[in-house]
């Protein structure tokens, strides 16, 4: 049995907790604080939050060690949600923990013995708790490409890393391509944790394009004072809109930036103040790589130069994770999983 634990801000980690699911089905256990998803298959184990309450006294309270984020001294909903996740990963015989993300329940998985994973994110994740957490890891995964890495990531961290490239199961049904070299219908997809940049761009898209209908997708309680801003609230399925959109305006997150190279839509690219700069290293090699184009340059190019774009192959069968249960089933006892099951990846080199 593999373990997933879903980090609770965002609904990115259970995103991918889902995919992992649907290839593993009930050898797997998703571990979250976050409601069960109806599409989540295989085994779930709802956690308690380990938000504040009150138990913790502020007069007893010291410095987190360097190997740790988040760590208040006498917190009683972490004491029992601790013992929650060991006991549920002793009973069910987690033989490994894929850890997305926590370098608390990565610390908590390898001091009780419990092989662990860890989802690296993108981003210049030099820290000491995120490094002790990478070292401690039997590998690390990453759901961009390895083209993506930040440069400022130690080779040895680089060949500890399977990069298991852009995935989703979203199937394109129909690629419905621009009337004419005219941008006439954008899409903006709002991200859920926190907007402050793609606010601002949304209300300079009726400036520069004067005829284009403009469609706003997670942004229920926000107004826009053009009338070709349609804010379609919270959208369940929204493929129909990516697919009929001629360009695409989002944030840098891992799971938009898939859905819309998957799509494969001209993109503007508005990377969110993230820690460890996520955002703005995704973003910068969408620029780089010529899959996305900044803010700017929406006043500088023509219509018809916005809507060229290169596009890049998305993994939407699910091969990655699949390749990577196929070696789990054949190699569970045999620690560590080096991930020499991938091409690029050289046997694992510790840091010094």
């Amino acid at each position: 049995m593999i373990g997933y634990y879903a980090h609770q801000h965002g609904s990115g980690h259970l995103n991918f907790a889902r995919l992992f699911a649907k290839v593993f089905g009930d050898e797997i256990c998703t571990f979250s604080s976050l409601k069960k998803p109806e599409a989540l298959k295989g085994q779930f184990v709802q956690l308690a939050d380990e938000n504040p309450d009150g138990t913790a006294s502020e007069e007893n309270q010291i410095a987190e060690p360097d190997y740790l984020h988040y760590s208040p001294v006498g917190q009683r909903s972490i004491q029992l949600r601790s013992a929650q996740i060991l006991k549920e990963v002793v009973e069910r015989n987690i033989k490994l923990m894929i850890v997305d993300v926590s370098v608390e329940i990565a610390a908590l998985m390898r001091s009780s013995s419990i092989p662990y994973a860890y989802v690296k994110l993108p981003g210049h994740r030099d820290d000491a708790a995120h490094v002790q957490a990478f070292q401690g890891a039997v590998f690390v995964l990453a759901y961009y490409p390895e083209e993506f890495e930040s440069e400022q990531t130690p080779v040895w961290l680089r060949k500890k890393t399977i990069y298991l490239g852009f995935i989703t199961d979203r199937k394109v049904v129909q690629q419905i391509m621009a009337a004419s070299e005219e941008v006439n219908n954008i899409l903006v997809i709002s991200g859920g944790g926190g907007n402050e940049r793609l606010l601002k761009a949304i209300n300079v898209l009726p400036e520069r394009f004067i005829s284009a209908e403009i469609k706003v997708i997670g942004m229920p309680e926000e107004s826009f004072s053009s009338a070709r801003i349609r804010n379609c609230g919270y959208v369940q399925n929204f493929q129909n809109l990516l697919e009929g959109a001629d360009l695409v305006v989002a944030n840098c997150g891992l799971n938009s930036v898939t859905e819309i190279l998957q799509a494969k839509k001209a993109f503007v690219a508005i990377p969110e103040e993230r820690p460890y700069k996520e955002q703005e290293t995704t973003a910068t090699h969408l620029y780089e790589t010529d899959l996305a184009i900044d803010l700017n340059s929406l006043f500088e190019l023509e219509d018809s130069e916005i809507l060229k774009h290169r596009t890049w192959d998305v993994d939407d069968e699910l091969r990655a994770i699949s390749k990577l249960k196929n070696h789990f089933n054949g190699n569970c006892n045999r620690l560590p999983l080096i991930p020499e099951i991938f091409a690029n990846q050289p046997k694992q080199q510790h840091a010094e």
